[in-house]
Formats: structure tokens, sequence, C-alpha cells
């Protein structure tokens, strides 16, 4: 005898929306209305988020949303295939695949559409010409690429209905599993991509176990310093390669969200202006972020973070005021010899509590000149502690710091086939290390 199926209460739905794979409970959300009230009212937890400038990622599954062109009455042009399965338009586009044109007089619109399209042809005319050189798949794509744009010029300035249509397709994939949805594109880009984010955060708290924003390689400050752009130009201004603070919205359109470790790896401003809005109180147990143009933002989410790590190369006296207990450099560099000194003397103005510890990753000769810089500052000793003296390297600097406090200065290698080292300063009660003589 069959038993007869009995629909769940609404406590034992909250229930089973707090532990269920969040994917999985958005397909039953969207499947099952009776799910919906439960759904929007209980937390959502996620493992891991990843915020890119294209889509993002639940628990590796990746969510992207993009305008497709589709001829209507002959196959797609290679480029355009390409363009398509690469989801290359993420922005608002008009009939003809092109930026909305920003003025209502016609004269200057057409006057513009002239002056890039002559731009494109005679682009293309130099790319033909030295296609001989570099007669690759990629280049030719790149030509058809860019005929086609100034043909879509050509149409909009004379009117002409253009042979495709556009399509606002998301793709939904894990793994090799790939689930594709599409609706004519007949609103702006940005609506639909806030009707997506709504759908999948909105109405409740997400609790996050590690956040990632930006790509998954950190910009480089050295050429973020330079103006090099790695990609196309970032319409988003949470994404952007300079700060866009005032002009960055809530991440993903969420209401409520706590975090554990995020990981930014673009502009740090912009990742926290999109959070400062939505983000519980509860301070981050981990942050990882990189400089920009040689400082780090003094920010009450950033002084809160339990453990602070700036990835890439940053200057050392970006330590300087830092209330963190714990930061670590992927590597640090000093700018002139007073800056170790400067350090010091500023560390010993302020009451730094026993256990603060800072860690840097440096090469061999680095090491070297650091270890004689502290060792110049006055009342510095050497010595051994308990972690440096298991080591290879067990020397350490001690020095003074006042409130019964010294600080141990001392390195350790983790990779032997590495020629690089770890330099570790840590605040110890006085006495903590053995003196030992010069």
């Amino acid at each position: 005898m069959t038993t007869p199926s009995m629909p769940l209460s609404y406590l034992t739905s909250k229930c089973v929306a707090l532990y269920m794979e969040p994917n999985k409970r958005l397909q039953l959300y969207l499947r099952c209305p009776s799910f919906e009230i439960a759904h929007k009212n209980q937390a959502m937890r996620i493992r891991d988020l990843k915020v890119r400038p294209d889509n993002f990622e639940i628990n590796g599954t990746i969510y992207r949303l993009a305008v497709i062109t589709q001829y209507t009455d002959t196959p797609n042009p290679r480029s355009v295939v390409w363009d398509n399965a690469d989801g290359r338009i993420q922005d608002d586009v008009d009939i003809y695949g092109l930026p909305p044109r920003r003025t209502q007089d016609e004269t200057q619109n057409v006057q513009t559409d002239n002056a890039e399209m002559t731009r494109l042809r005679k682009m293309i005319a130099e790319m033909e010409r030295l296609l001989f050189r570099t007669d690759t798949l990629g280049n030719r794509v790149i030509i058809q690429r860019d005929k086609l744009t100034a043909e879509a010029y050509n149409m909009r300035i004379n009117n002409t209905p253009p042979p495709y249509r556009h399509y606002l397709q998301l793709t939904i994939s894990t793994g090799e599993s790939v689930k594709i949805e599409r609706v004519v594109y007949d609103k702006q880009f940005g609506i639909g991509k806030e009707y997506i984010e709504n759908i999948v955060f909105g109405n409740k708290t997400i609790r996050v176990e590690h956040l990632q924003i930006g790509t998954d390689w950190y910009l480089d400050d050295w050429d973020n310093g330079y103006g090099i752009q790695h990609g196309p130009p970032r319409h988003e201004p949470l994404f952007a390669y300079t700060p866009q603070v005032d002009n960055v919205k809530p991440l993903l359109s969420i209401r409520s969200l706590d975090v554990g470790v995020l990981k930014v790896t673009g502009i740090l401003t912009n990742a926290l202006a999109s959070l400062r809005p939505i983000l519980s109180q509860t301070p981050l147990k981990e942050l990882k972020a990189v400089c920009h143009q040689k400082t780090f933002p003094e920010d009450p989410i950033v002084n809160a973070t339990g453990y602070l790590q700036i990835a890439k190369n940053s200057p050392i006296n970006v330590l300087s005021n830092r209330p963190n207990d714990r930061i670590h450099f992927g590597f640090a560099f000093k700018q002139t010899d007073y800056d170790i000194i400067n350090l010091v003397n500023e560390w010993k103005k302020r009451e730094i509590r026993i256990g603060t510890y800072y860690s840097m990753v440096e090469p061999e000769n680095l090491v070297t000149q650091i270890f004689t810089l502290f060792k110049t500052i006055p009342g510095a000793k050497l010595g051994e502690n308990e972690e440096s003296i298991l080591t290879r390297y067990p020397e350490c600097i001690i020095i003074p710091m006042g409130n019964d406090t010294e600080l141990n200065v001392y390195c350790s290698k983790p990779n032997e086939k590495q020629n690089e080292y770890i330099v570790k300063m840590k605040w110890q009660p006085i006495g903590y290390a053995k003196v030992i003589e010069w």
C-alpha cells in the first residue's frame, strides 16, 4: 500500500531551506510555489561565492548573463559564434548591437557613427595589409568582427533593419552540464541582470564562507599605476580599474550578507563600497587583497578583520598604524632605509598587544637588508626564541618595545627549493626570547 504524500509544513520547509545546497534550493523554489515563503525568509548558506565581471559562481555552478546575436536567415558568422559562446556582450545595446546613442540630435549622432565607421575601416585595412605576416584564424576572426561592427554602424546611419536579432541568455553551468535559457532582448541588459540577481539573492540573508570579488587573478598594482588594463574596459564600477566608490551598487542586489573570508582581486575600495550597505557587523575572519598605488585603505571593515593578507607587492610602511593583530604580505619592500626605523618608532608609541604577528615573504637578499636595519635600531639584541631555535635559521633580533613587551624578528624558509624566506615580527612578553652574545 502506497503511503500518501504529505506536504511539508512551513517550519519543516524552513529547516529544509537552511540546510539545502543553494543551487538545488534555487531550482526547488523556481518549480515549487509552496516552497517560496520558506525560501525567501530563510538565510541561504553558501560555501564559495565568486563574483566576477562577467558571471557569478555558487559552489562551482556558474551563472552567466549575456546578450547574444542570432542571424535570422543565414548561419551566424564565425566571429558571432565565438562571441556568443564567450558571452561577449554584457552591456546595454540597441537593435544593431551597438552602444545606444546618447543624444537626441540626429545630425550629431550620424556624425559620430560615421567617424567610428571610418576609424574601424582604416583599422581593418591596416590589419588586412599585415595579415600575410600573421595569417591566423584568430586574426581573421578579429577582422571579421570589426567588419560586422562597421556594417552595423552603416545600417544604423541609413536606418536599415539588421539581418539578426538579439536575445538575453542565461547560461548555468556545472562542470560539463550546461543549461541555457533565452528570451528576446527587449529591455536593458542592466534590468535583466538585476532581475536574475533578485531571484537568486533577494529577500533573504546570504551567509558566505568564502567570497571572491573580481577575476581569478590579482590586479597588479605596478600595471595599474601605469594605466595598463588587462582585458576590455569594465562598465560596472565595482570592477573598474580605478576607484569608483560613489558609483558602486550593493553586491549582487543582496540585502543582508555575512562573510567569513573575503578575497578581492581588484580595487579594494570599490569592493568595500559594494559591501558596506549590506555587510553584517560580524568582523571578517580573513581578508585577502592588493594595494592600490602603494596604499591600503583605512576602513572599519579592514581594521576589524582578524587576519589581513596583502597579496602581491606592497611597501612595508603600510604596516603603520594598523590595528589588525595578524597581517601577512605576499611581498613587502622598503622605499627608503628609514622605513623600518620609522615603523619601529611608531610601534613603540602605541600599545600593541602581545601576540600581534606580522609576516612577509622576501627573497634572500632583502632578508639580509631588513635584518641589518633591525639590528641597527637602538636597544636591539641578538637572541633565540622557541620558534626560531628549532629552525635552520635560529637568529632572532630582540627589540624592547616598552610596556613589558618585546618585538621578536626572525625568519624561516617555507620551501627549500625556492630562494624565499618568511620574515616574522611578533610581539612577546619581555624576556620571551633568550639573549645571546653578538
